[in-house]
């Protein structure tokens, strides 16, 4: 309900669908009771402060949630070690490998709960997305194999340091994203069963 401000009305769509849904005719009510007693300045530099503070904590919010939170760390992990073990491989040096290797190690060990919680979800299309990902890694990485085989000269470039590290951080992808694919249990017909009623 637009109200006598839509720009207020139009204010109010930052914030997410959820809190929009539950909250948002009463904030544009209570926009409208602030211009009605204060004023429209007052009222606006009220509401201007406010969505300034509440928009981005609910978007994070919503960001953040468990799910969400879960997956970012899982792939954090991933790409740390996926780094570490490439810059050791390319010369890098044994330092900068092994600190992002320790790095992706602590971080894994510190959320291992939230880790487990997102690979024991059931939900057969996590399943099904983990394994198509593991494959398409792996035909990345066979791609980047067979480049690499097929270019390599006598001396090291910049191209051939590229495609070793594609096909380092493919097949290390895949590896995860296949055992994690494997580690996630199927939906179980009864829970199918439970979520259709």
């Amino acid at each position: 309900m637009p109200g006598a401000h839509p720009i207020y009305h139009t204010l109010v769509r930052l914030y997410p669908k959820a809190f929009r849904d539950a909250y948002g005719d009463d904030l544009v009510q209570h926009f409208d009771g602030l211009v009605a007693d204060r004023g429209s300045r007052a009222a606006w530099c009220r509401a201007a402060l406010d969505l300034a503070v509440t928009v981005p904590r609910y978007r994070l919010e919503t960001i953040m949630n468990e799910r969400h939170s879960a997956t970012t760390i899982s792939v954090a992990v991933g790409l740390l070690a996926a780094a570490g073990v490439a810059s050791t491989l390319v010369d890098i040096g044994l330092y900068p490998g092994g600190l992002l290797l320790v790095v992706a190690l602590a971080l894994g060990i510190a959320q291992r709960s939230a880790i487990a919680r997102a690979l024991r979800a059931p939900d057969p299309h996590r399943r099904r997305r983990r394994l198509q990902t593991a494959a398409v890694l792996g035909v990345v990485f066979v791609a980047s194999f067979v480049a690499y085989l097929m270019l390599i000269g006598d001396t090291w470039s910049t191209r051939d340091t590229v495609l070793a590290i594609i096909g380092n951080a493919a097949m290390i992808g895949a590896v995860g994203f296949l055992a994690a694919g494997l580690l996630t249990p199927k939906t179980s017909q009864r829970h199918q069963h439970n979520r259709a009623m």
